[in-house]
């Protein structure tokens, strides 16, 4: 049986006993198991889950006081490009701001129950389809699921592999080739013969340095310089 962990964030609190029945239901005939967590605001949400990746879909209701649903959506992208995002809203005026962060879908309140379940079936079937963006590692004798997503460089010190992603670094024994087995060569590139970078987190390539979203630049070697830049310009411009 699949776990699925959905969290709504809607501030009308008698709302959430009629999105779980729904949703539950939604649930039993999919023969998936459910984790779902209620949350009352934008504020809340930042403070409890801020960065954990703990959920695999959101429901936000755009308009809520404080910050809102979408503002929330921007925030939440910051350090989750995979979770599946859907807006509860009476409104249809951020249809196309809430496309430019990738949301599945709106669902105009109040929410019918043939909707919702539409949404769920195209988020399950994203998330299906990306199964193969994650990896496993073994980390303090436990193995660790990680979003290849979210890698931003693997950097080999020794016998140990360093791991810096959106959220946090792991260090951990193991060989660079080990890793690049699990990599896709099109979008993890050596930049040096002890890093290999994520494309999607690099900004800038120089013969020097590669620059990449956080600030952060990592030496180039003479040799990885033009093999680097011309899998730059392959992934980007494909």
């Amino acid at each position: 049986m699949m776990l699925v962990r959905v969290a709504i964030v809607e501030d009308e609190a008698e709302l959430h006993d009629y999105y779980r029945k729904m949703i539950e239901a939604w649930g039993d005939a999919r023969n998936i198991k459910l984790i779902t967590t209620f949350v009352k605001s934008s504020e809340e949400y930042l403070f409890k889950y801020d960065r954990q990746n703990q959920f695999d879909i959101i429901f936000l209701d755009v308009c809520m006081n404080g910050m809102n649903g979408m503002e929330l959506a921007h925030e939440i992208r910051k350090f989750d490009r995979n979770v599946q995002i859907a807006f509860l809203t009476g409104k249809s005026e951020y249809v196309f701001e809430g496309y430019e962060i990738g949301a599945v879908r709106y669902l105009i309140k109040p929410v019918e129950e043939s909707e919702l379940i539409k949404v769920l079936d195209a988020c399950m079937e994203k998330l299906g389809s990306s199964k193969e963006d994650y990896l496993t590692i073994k980390y303090h004798g436990e193995n660790l699921r990680l979003s290849r997503n979210e890698i931003l460089f693997v950097k080999v010190e020794g016998h140990y592999l360093q791991m810096q992603t959106v959220n946090r670094a792991y260090e951990w024994k193991a060989s660079l080739k080990e890793m690049l087995a699990k990599l896709d060569s099109a979008r993890f590139v050596m930049v040096n013969r002890s890093v290999v970078v994520n494309l999607e987190f690099v900004n800038k390539i120089t013969r020097e340095e590669c620059i990449l979203e956080n600030g952060e630049a990592i030496p180039v070697s003479r040799g990885a310089y033009g093999p680097l830049n011309d899998a730059f310009m392959k992934y980007f411009f494909k």
